[in-house]
């Protein structure tokens, strides 16, 4: 289990890194464009206009690597205590944030219905974020390209409801869909939730503990 855990935070870094280098080298690139304009010495009413374009640019990029870096530090003191009182909205914003990397490599979608004023829980916040990380990652390799997975939550009967499903083309993939699904529910058990399936949602059934 701690090798698949490593592996899995290996994954997730890995992403990361991907992800803020590809914003960093936009900054560059636009730096860039900035200096070949002052050096070619364009007048200074298109200057003015062309730099506040490249400026809003590189604001952009600055923002969003702040906002993935700060779920990536929020991630990381996940690991701090084996059980705390956790918001599986907050744990499932910030696995998306870190794994959108990952699906749009595979040209697929997110989409998120996440229900306001769910109790907390006291679980396993990496545990959780694993089992979650394996049910999403299972559904994005069998997704063709263009594909979606929608993550959706609710509170019904004393537990919190995950429901995952997927729309697209599949690709099957009888074996390992097989061994992807033992190592689920062995997760399940350890987390103390129940897996079950609701049609095409995988359902994960957290009970509310204090």
């Amino acid at each position: 289990m701690k090798d698949l855990c490593l592996s899995f935070i290996n994954r997730i870094l890995s992403s990361y890194v991907h992800e803020v280098r590809n914003y960093l080298a936009i900054i560059k690139e636009t730096n860039g464009l900035m200096k070949d304009i002052i050096q070619i010495g364009k007048s200074r009413a298109v200057e003015a206009k062309q730099f506040l374009g490249f400026i809003g640019c590189v604001e952009d990029q600055i923002e969003r690597a702040a906002a993935i870096t700060d779920y990536l530090h929020r991630f990381a003191h996940r690991m701090d205590c084996e059980r705390a009182a956790v918001s599986i909205n907050e744990l499932i914003e910030e696995l998306i944030a870190l794994m959108t990397r990952l699906a749009y490599r595979r040209r697929i979608a997110f989409e998120k219905e996440l229900r306001g004023g769910l109790p907390l829980t006291v679980i396993n916040p990496i545990l959780f974020h694993y089992l979650l990380f394996c049910i999403i990652d299972s559904r994005l390799s069998r997704l063709d390209r263009n594909g979606i997975v929608r993550i959706a939550t609710s509170f019904s009967e004393g537990r919190l409801r995950i429901n995952v499903s997927s729309k697209g083309d599949v690709v099957q993939d009888g074996a390992a869909d097989l061994c992807r699904d033992e190592e689920i529910n062995g997760l399940a058990v350890d987390l103390g939730a129940e897996i079950s399936k609701d049609g095409n949602d995988l359902v994960i059934k957290v009970p509310v503990t204090a």
